[in-house]
């Protein structure tokens, strides 16, 4: 009798530590499904990057034949080229305003102790939101007509009228950058930074490449930015 006690006693103790083992790969399992939920939904609302870049880092103007212009009216093009290298998300940039200033004053006026305004040289919003496919690429030809003085101060229509560039201008864009995941949405209001940018006359070429501008969101730009 004593033996077979010990015998039950003996299996007792088995199954029990057997019951607590499963016990515990069932909580780690547990835990694991928690983790890999959480990363899911961290995931799916983080917002994506879109990377912006300003075709040849050109604004150009068409001719202005005369002072004050044809009309009082002036007509700057530029190309956007916006990529989306995400394979889960597309991506839309909408409401977007565009201030284009002189960046030679902006980095001035950082490294100053009393900080001055940067110049603005033209300020306008972009008519069409620039939305953008998992994992592909969409070029944004924009064209603004802008009035002398009242858009446009007239000391660069006279630079431009005189065959003058304007060099190293930078360019801001502020808008609402929209992920889509599934079901989900995800917006945040976004500034990009496009430097160096030329201000000249001419025309801009939207199947060259060479000399594209990265446009840096501001989170990631450069200190002179």
């Amino acid at each position: 009798m004593a033996e077979q006690g010990s015998k039950t006693a003996s299996r007792w103790r088995k199954f029990r530590w057997l019951y607590v083992a499963r016990l515990v790969v069932a909580s780690v399992v547990s835990v694991v499904a928690v983790a890999v939920i959480v990363r899911a939904v961290v995931v799916m609302l983080r917002p994506e990057k879109l990377q912006l870049q300003l075709g040849g880092g050109l604004v150009a103007f068409d001719n202005i034949l005369s002072l004050p212009p044809p009309n009082n009216t002036v007509t700057l093009t530029f190309v956007l080229r916006a990529n989306n290298p995400s394979g889960r998300a597309s991506v839309e940039y909408g409401n977007v305003a565009v201030r284009l200033t002189e960046a030679v004053a902006a980095a001035a006026s950082s490294s100053s102790s009393s900080p001055a305004t940067a110049a603005t040289i033209a300020a306008f919003d972009l008519t069409e939101n620039i939305p953008v496919l998992q994992q592909t690429a969409h070029e944004v030809i924009v064209t603004v007509g802008l009035t002398p003085k009242q858009d446009l101060p007239m000391r660069y229509v006279r630079a431009l009228y005189e065959g003058r560039a304007v060099a190293g201008a930078q360019m801001g864009l502020t808008g609402v950058l929209t992920t889509h995941v599934a079901m989900k949405s995800t917006s945040v209001r976004t500034t990009y930074y496009c430097w160096p940018v030329s201000i000249a006359i001419g025309k801009v070429d939207p199947a060259a490449t060479n000399g594209d501008v990265a446009c840096f969101d501001e989170k990631d730009a450069p200190a002179h930015m």
